[in-house]
């Protein structure tokens, strides 16, 4: 399930379950103060903030507070309030819906960082295996461009002579003029820096990596396959991987 549509579950579920709550408890009215039964909110919305994240939280607590003012509050069923301690009750809930949504949004990123470092991770870990394999360049490659989402790579020997392309109509693309450095992918001699939703994107009509190998010095041109661009995590990434590359090379 995408993270989008599970967001969206997680919402209406949020919302429909602090209306259902409300109703439940509308038996503890009367005996019960609305600001004890404020926790009942609390709890679900913390709940909701856990396995839903920031949105699905922030839609909860308002929906919860909604739900306490309509249902537990004097005058029942309107959206008045009457008593200090209710609007006091109401607020607070309020605040705790919005407290929970932030430390939802920090779980979620706390979440990407650890799928993201795993993944990363994992093609590293592949691609390592590869090079002391002796895996054919051009399917290290071919793992290269796939994993990153790059529209071409081309290794190349001193002479500028292709040695592996993917795909392989790449090689017939005209060399890359900016050099880019080893650690961020970044173009020192590029007047303008392009950057996309994600980061920094590679430099229009592709860049080049001297990789240092057995072989001697090997050059790998990189275009890009998308205008994302790279987070610095990812631009990071791919300079190890294609240093990986390089390692291959006997």
């Amino acid at each position: 399930m995408r993270g989008d549509d599970q967001g969206l579950i997680w919402t209406v579920t949020g919302a429909l379950g602090a209306m259902a709550l409300g109703i439940l408890l509308i038996p503890l009215r009367g005996v019960v103060a609305a600001a004890n039964l404020a926790f009942a909110f609390i709890a679900f919305t913390i709940v909701v903030a856990e396995v839903g994240g920031r949105g699905p939280a922030l839609v909860t607590g308002l929906m919860s507070a909604l739900s306490l003012n309509f249902f537990l509050t004097e005058p029942y069923l309107t959206l008045s309030i009457n008593r200090l301690d209710d609007l006091v009750a109401f607020f607070a809930l309020a605040a705790c819906g919005l407290i929970a949504a932030a430390f939802g949004r920090r779980r979620e990123r706390l979440s990407e960082t650890v799928v993201r470092t795993d993944r990363e991770f994992h093609i590293l870990t592949r691609l390592l295996q590869a090079a002391r394999g002796g895996r054919a360049t051009v399917r290290m490659l071919e793992e290269l461009r796939t994993d990153f989402g790059l529209g071409g790579a081309v290794l190349r020997d001193g002479e500028g002579r292709v040695i592996a392309a993917s795909p392989e109509t790449a090689g017939a693309l005209p060399a890359p003029r900016l050099p880019l450095t080893g650690e961020m992918l970044f173009a020192p001699s590029e007047a303008t820096v392009r950057f996309g939703r994600k980061g920094m994107r590679l430099p229009e009509g592709g860049g080049r990596l001297t990789l240092q190998t057995a072989r001697g010095p090997l050059t790998l041109d990189l275009w890009e396959g998308d205008a994302e661009g790279f987070t610095d995590d990812e631009s990071r990434t791919l300079a190890i991987a294609a240093s990986i590359v390089g390692l291959g090379m006997r």
